[in-house]
């Protein structure tokens, strides 16, 4: 079971990444955006313990969002050595321009399923989100909690 999971992620990863960059940003810029937007201003830390990346890592991605004009650091005014990440103007328009593309994307891959089995299905990952949670993985950043999330739409 494990292998299909880990099989079905891979394949609808590189289908969505491949959709998101013919509109100009990859699905990992995407995910880091989304999860800024959800948090308002985060720290670096914060995005490492949603994602389980490296502070390097992170550090790198979100010099790239820097970059492209999609991010901003910003002194955090309760902690004079940390700095805090927003979004930019332009990186909310990413966003909104990308999230048509990522619903039809979304709807074009459960439609296969009924809206009895979307429920049944999106009760399963709530559950195991919350087994996840119980068995010490951080909960995303911002993000609903499993039990409110109510939604395959995202």
């Amino acid at each position: 079971m494990m292998e299909q999971l880990r099989d079905l992620h891979l394949r609808m990863y590189r289908l969505f990444n491949e959709r998101m960059r013919a509109q100009g940003a990859s699905l990992a810029q995407i995910k880091l955006l989304l999860l800024i937007e959800r948090g308002g201003s985060v720290r670096s830390t914060d995005i490492c313990d949603a994602l389980g990346q490296a502070p390097r890592t992170v550090t790198e991605a979100v010099d790239g969002l820097e970059r492209e004009g999609l991010a901003v650091r910003n002194p955090d005014p309760d902690d004079r050595r940390a700095k805090r990440i927003s979004l930019t103007e332009a990186g909310r328009a990413l966003i909104r321009e990308v999230e048509p593309h990522k619903d039809a994307f979304t709807a074009q891959f459960f439609e296969v399923l009924t809206d009895a089995d979307q429920a049944s299905f999106l009760r399963i990952l709530e559950t195991l989100n919350d087994r996840l949670v119980d068995m010490g993985a951080p909960r995303a950043l911002g993000g609903p909690t499993a039990s409110t999330e109510g939604s395959t739409q995202q």
